[in-house]
C-alpha cells in the first residue's frame, strides 16, 4: 500500500491532488487543518493536510503517471461550482471503496493494524463530511447556514441559498451580516414565489373551492375562517357543503358558523348528491366544500375523496397541512394527495411550532403555491394571506410581529 501526505490551501485542492495522483481507488486516512508562517503567531496562513492511501498495483497511466486525458477528465469533473457536490461524491466513493474492500491486499499488516486503520478511516470520513458542509462559506455564511439547518431547512437547500448569497455579494459586502441577511431573505422569498390566495373576479361568477387533507390539520376551522371573512368583508353570498359525515362535530361546527353569518350548510353522502347540491346553490357567489380527513396511506379513502372532488368540479383545490407535521410526513401526504390534483397549499397551526423550514422545503420540492397561514383558533381573525418575507424572517429566527 502506498501512503502519501498532501498539503493544499483548502480541502477542494487537496482532494483534487489525491484524485489526480492516486485515482478513484484512493482512501482518506487522515485530515487536519494547520497554520504556518506569520510573525509571532500572527498572520499565519491556514492549510489543509490530507493523508491518503492506495494499493501498490494502482496505475493510471504508464510509469504510474496520470495520462493527459485522465487529468483533463478529472479537472473537468471538479471545476467550480460543482466542486462541493463532487467532494460529496468523493466522500461517498471513498466510503464505498472502504466497504467493498473488507479484506484489502496489504502486505505485512496484522489484523489488529487493519482494524485500527478501518476505525481511523471511518472517523476521518466523518470529519471530512462535516468539514465539507461549510466549504466556500465565510464565518457569516456558516452562521446563516447553521441557522437554516437548525430550523430544519434541508442541508443541500440551505447550502445553496447561503452560497448563492455569498457568490453574488459585492466584495465589500462579503462580511456585511445585514446585507447577507437581506439577500438571503430575498432568495427565500423568490423560492417561495408569490402566494396565490382566492382571487374574486370583477364580474359575478360563482366559484367553488374544496379543502382536502389528512385528519386533524384544521380544515373545517379554516373553511369557517375563509367563509366568514368573505361574507363579512366582501359581502359575498356563500354556501357550505360538507362530505365529512364521519365527524358529527365537524358538521355542527360548520352549522354554528353558518348560523352566525347567515350561510346555509348542506351535508352530502355521495358524489352525485355533491353535484346536485352545487346546482341547488347556483345563486351563491362562493361555495366552500369541506371534506373528511383522509389518511394519506389509505388508497381506498383517497380514491373515495377523489370521486367527490371529481363530481364537484371545483375551481381550485387546496391541500391543508399542519405546520407541526414532520417534514418526512408532509412529503408522504403531498405525494399521496397528488391524485386529487391540488395546486395550492394552506398551512395551519403556525402558532404551535417554532420550526418553519419544512414549509420552505415543501414549496421548493413540490413547486406548489402558498395561499394562507392560520395562526390560532379564533374565527374569523386567525387567518392571513401567506407572507413570504414574514416566513423568511421566521426561518432566520428574526423577531417578527
Amino acid at each position: 500500500m502506498r501512503v502519501k501526505r498532501f498539503v493544499a490551501n483548502n480541502i477542494q485542492e487537496a482532494m483534487l491532488q489525491v484524485k489526480l495522483e492516486m485515482g478513484k481507488d484512493a482512501v482518506i486516512l487522515h485530515t487536519r487543518r494547520f497554520k504556518e508562517g506569520g510573525f509571532l503567531g500572527f498572520f499565519a496562513k491556514e492549510f489543509v493536510e490530507v493523508t491518503a492511501a492506495v494499493e501498490d498495483d494502482y496505475l493510471v497511466g504508464k510509469n504510474n503517471q496520470p495520462t493527459e486525458t485522465t487529468v483533463n477528465e478529472i479537472k473537468q469533473s471538479l471545476t467550480w461550482p460543482q466542486i462541493i457536490e463532487k467532494e460529496e461524491d468523493i466522500n461517498k466513493e471513498n466510503k464505498e471503496n472502504f466497504e467493498d474492500k473488507k479484506e484489502p491486499k496489504v502486505n505485512n499488516t496484522s489484523s489488529d493494524e487493519l482494524k485500527d486503520m478501518k476505525r481511523l478511516m471511518q472517523e476521518m470520513m466523518e470529519q471530512i463530511e462535516n468539514a465539507s458542509l461549510n466549504i466556500g462559506l465565510n464565518k457569516i455564511g456558516e452562521q446563516f447556514y447553521h441557522c437554516l439547518i437548525s430550523n430544519e431547512v434541508e442541508e443541500k437547500l440551505a447550502k445553496k441559498l447561503v452560497k448563492n448569497c455569498l457568490d453574488t455579494a459585492p466584495p465589500e459586502k462579503f462580511n456585511d451580516e445585514e446585507f447577507i441577511r437581506e439577500r438571503l431573505i430575498e432568495n427565500i422569498c423568490r423560492l417561495l414565489k408569490k402566494p396565490k390566495p382566492i382571487n374574486l373576479p370583477n364580474k359575478r361568477k360563482q366559484q367553488v373551492f374544496a379543502l382536502v387533507g389528512p385528519t386533524g390539520v384544521g380544515k373545517t376551522t379554516t373553511i369557517a375562517k375563509l367563509a366568514a371573512n368573505f361574507a363579512i368583508n366582501n359581502n359575498k353570498r356563500i354556501a357550505f357543503i360538507t362530505s365529512d359525515t364521519y365527524r358529527i362535530a365537524a358538521v355542527e361546527q360548520l352549522k354554528t358558523v353558518g348560523d352566525l353569518i347567515g350561510v346555509p350548510v348542506e351535508v352530502v353522502f355521495t358524489p352525485q348528491s355533491m353535484k346536485n347540491s352545487i346546482m341547488n346553490h347556483s345563486d351563491k357567489d362562493l361555495i366552500f366544500i369541506d371534506t373528511a380527513g383522509r389518511s394519506h396511506k389509505n388508497t381506498l379513502q383517497i380514491n373515495e375523496l377523489k370521486s367527490f372532488i371529481t363530481a364537484a368540479e371545483p375551481d381550485e383545490v387546496f391541500l391543508v397541512l399542519s405546520a407541526t407535521t414532520k417534514y418526512k410526513d408532509m412529503l408522504e401526504v403531498v405525494a399521496n394527495f397528488e391524485k386529487i390534483n391540488f395546486k395550492r397549499i394552506i398551512f395551519t397551526k403556525l402558532d404551535e411550532t417554532s420550526t418553519y423550514g419544512p414549509i420552505l422545503n415543501i414549496i421548493h420540492k413540490t413547486k406548489k403555491y402558498l395561499t394562507y397561514f392560520t395562526t390560532g383558533q379564533s374565527v374569523p381573525d386567525d387567518i392571513e394571506i401567506a407572507d413570504q418575507r414574514k416566513l423568511a424572517q421566521l426561518i432566520l429566527r428574526d423577531d417578527v410581529k
